[in-house]
């Protein structure tokens, strides 16, 4: 793992902290595949695929859903090259119902490039290391 590929994807959770899209996806390869849990964010497609449609799942989670969202890095773990495992804690309060939430989960980001080129999210830590190839 290497510094810089590190550095991009905390410049990618300072963009969403910030709310700026336009960082975030300046981070993101042309051809990224954003995946989400369909079964915890039911609104959402399994698969964003291009940086135009990460813009979009960055606009409906981050900005749309959210009165305030925050993330913050609690574990980073080196998966081989050019793959990170982010565990985090997120808490937020929903726009429409004013509800607060947290939740932690673990994204697995593969790089290509020093730039984001895939990113998974789990709700478990032990799955995302599996996906990430440091579990059998």
């Amino acid at each position: 793992m290497s510094e810089e590929d590190v550095e991009v994807v905390l410049r990618g959770v300072d963009a969403v902290n910030r709310r700026d899209a336009d960082a975030f996806i300046a981070l993101m390869s042309p051809d990224v595949e954003w995946e989400t849990d369909p079964e915890a964010l039911p609104d959402l497609r399994d698969t964003y695929r291009g940086k135009a449609e990460v813009r979009e799942y960055f606009e409906q989670v981050f900005v749309e859903t959210w009165e305030s969202f925050h993330v913050e890095v609690e574990e980073v773990t080196e998966a081989g090259s050019e793959r990170i495992v982010l565990g985090t804690l997120v808490t937020a309060r929903g726009k429409a119902s004013g509800v607060a939430t947290e939740l932690r989960s673990w994204g697995v980001f593969w790089l290509a490039d020093g730039k984001i080129a895939r990113r998974q999210i789990f709700w478990n830590r032990d799955q995302a290391l599996e996906a990430a190839g440091l579990r059998e």
